[in-house]
């Protein structure tokens, strides 16, 4: 059985994930901390653009000849 207390450990766990998502990109898209050439993708974010090609258009524009 789920308890208040879980989903309050599991809301809290999901908010500290999103967090750091946040904090990843706003460095990575931050032309003084990381040059254009340098940045990349999460892994999960990697293989999520690869399981739905829709989401290509979202985040850090993939180089050409990189799959």
């Amino acid at each position: 059985m789920i308890t208040t207390r879980t989903l309050g450990e599991l809301s809290t766990f999901a908010v500290f994930l999103g967090a750091i998502h946040v904090a990843y990109y706003k460095i990575q898209m931050n032309e003084s901390l990381v040059p254009a050439n340098e940045r990349q993708e999460l892994f999960y974010v990697r293989w999520l653009k690869n399981q739905f090609p829709s989401l290509k258009a979202y985040g850090i524009p993939q180089k050409p000849n990189s799959q």
